[in-house]
This record gives structure tokens, C-alpha cells and sequence, in this order.
């Protein structure tokens, strides 16, 4: 079974199975793995115990997971949703958005014009606004960052609304993407140049040569512009080390690094100290969260 995207958010994933009637009651909050079926049909969530796939919801544009459960945006309105537990039973929590994502406990989102941030506040239909116009935002472990509409600044939310601090000017926002991991706020500037925010508007290079850069809790990981090869960061600056080839995406969970082959017929996993097992089949995506 092919899945389009699939959200990584425990440990290890194990080889896909066969999507089962919706039967069982799951839990949003539980780590687990979940994905988008074939064509965005059908959101569905893995049973560990099972070693089946449970069809949760029907067709979605995009689905998010963390600490706040699992969401899904609706591709016919952009309304987001929040998955209740019990499979077919969701909640739209949330009209359309120009962005969303999960970090730490928070749902956070864009506004579809781009001209204000907000947070979930976990129930219903409840969002607060906590800043203003953007051009991006990318949250994680270590917070919330938004970049200006005119990328003169890159700001870190301070958990009170209304309350941002500029962590860096032009020389950084203009043409960087940034990723947030468990303890740390990255960007790889429009040159390939990999920097770490080192507080206040300081920002300190760790590496070069990057064309994408991952995060989470089991590390930071950076694709070679030259090669694609996928390498990993000691956590000294200049220090990487290569651990694998190319592929065509990755993404990190708490506990370990997943790559997509180039030719999307399977998924690997690396975990730090043990290396790379292949644990699942084919797939157009992945992505992790939890």
C-alpha cells in the first residue's frame, strides 16, 4: 500500500500493512504513526499491537501530529480538524490557514491572508492571536519562530500574545529556512551556510554546503548540496559526520532520523549509535512529529 504522507511520531515504525475497517477507539494523544492514503483519500493511523492500519478520516489536503493530537485540513474548504479518537470522529477545530504547525504542547497557524499568527487554545473552535503579519513560521521543542512579511527580521514567540523578540535582522531572514528541534533554532541561509541561534541576534555557523536541514529530539541533520548525501551533527560547529546516501526526503522523530528512498519504494530508519534498518515499504512521503 502506497501512502502519500506519513507522520512519524514514536519510536520506530514497522513495515505498513493492510488498512482495516474502522473498528477500535485510539487515542489522539498517543505517539504513533499515521499517514495519508493514495491520492489523499483517507487519513489513516498504525496499530503497534495490531500490525494493521486503522482508516481514521476520509480525504484531507495535509495532516500535523505532536503533543496536541492529530489534525487534518480539509482539501475542499481548508478547515482544520482535530481527530477525536474514535475513527470518522472529528472535530473542525479551525477555518483555513495559510501555514500550520505543531510544537511543543501547541497547534499554532497562519492566518490565510498571512496577516496575523495564532494558537489553538485546545478547545472547540478557540484560537487567540499572538502576532501579526508573516511571511512563514516554524515551531518545534525550542518555540515558535515567524519570519516579517519583508524578511527584514526573524522573531521568537515569548509565549504571551502580542510578545516577540527579534533573534535576527536581514542578514539572516532574507532567503533562509528555518527548523526548530527539541533544543535548538536552525536556518540554512539562501547559500547553503548552516547556522544556530546562540541568543539575543547572534546566530553561530555549524556547517555548509546544506540544500535542507532537519531537527527534532534524536538530533540535526543536513542534506549536501554536492551529493545529497544525509549527514549528522555532532553538535560542535563544522562537526558532520556522513550516514547515508541520498534520498528523497527525511525527517526526524523523537528517537530516530527516516528517509524516503529516491525511488519511493521504501522507507529507512537510522537510529543514532545503531545505523539504518529499512521498516517499511512504499510511499510519496514522510514527515515526523511527536
Amino acid at each position: 500500500m502506497a501512502f502519500r504522507k506519513v507522520i512519524l511520531a514514536a519510536a520506530l515504525l514497522v513495515p505498513f500493512g493492510v488498512v482495516s475497517p474502522a473498528s477500535a477507539s485510539i487515542s489522539p494523544y498517543v505517539e504513533t504513526v499515521a499517514a495519508l492514503g493514495p491520492c489523499d483519500e483517507y487519513v489513516a493511523l498504525y496499530n503497534y499491537g495490531q500490525g494493521t492500519w486503522t482508516e481514521v478520516g476520509g480525504q484531507a489536503s495535509a495532516i500535523y501530529m505532536g503533543a496536541p493530537g492529530l489534525f487534518a485540513t480539509d482539501p475542499k474548504t481548508g478547515d482544520i480538524s482535530r481527530y477525536n479518537g474514535t475513527p470518522g470522529s472529528w472535530t473542525t477545530i479551525g477555518g483555513p490557514g495559510a501555514q500550520f504547525a505543531v510544537g511543543g504542547s501547541y497547534l499554532y497557524g497562519l492566518g490565510p491572508s498571512m496577516n496575523y499568527v495564532a494558537v489553538w487554545n485546545g478547545l472547540g473552535q478557540g484560537w487567540s492571536e499572538i502576532g501579526g503579519a508573516a511571511n512563514a513560521i516554524a515551531a518545534g521543542g525550542a518555540g515558535l519562530v515567524a519570519t516579517n512579511p519583508d524578511s527584514t527580521a526573524v522573531e521568537r514567540y515569548n509565549g504571551t500574545p502580542g510578545s516577540w523578540t527579534q533573534i535576527g535582522g536581514s542578514a539572516i531572514a532574507s532567503g533562509s529556512v528555518f527548523t526548530v528541534g527539541d533544543s535548538g533554532i536552525y536556518a540554512v541561509t539562501s547559500g547553503g551556510v548552516v547556522e544556530q541561534w546562540a541568543g539575543g541576534q547572534s546566530w553561530t555557523v555549524i556547517g555548509g554546503g546544506a540544500r535542507q536541514l532537519y531537527a527534532g529530539g534524536a538530533g540535526v541533520y543536513a542534506i549536501s548540496s554536492a551529493n545529497g548525501d544525509i549527514e549528522h551533527y555532532s553538535g560542535t560547529p563544522g562537526g558532520w559526520t556522513v550516514i547515508g546516501g541520498p534520498g528523497d526526503q527525511f525527517a526526524v522523530s523523537q528517537t530516530a532520523l527516516y528517509g524516503l528512498a529516491t525511488d519511493y519504494t521504501y522507507v529507512a530508519q537510522y537510529t543514532p549509535g545503531v545505523g539504518w534498518n529499512e521498516i517499511g515499504g512504499e510511499t510519496d512521503g514522510i514527515t515526523a512529529g511527536g
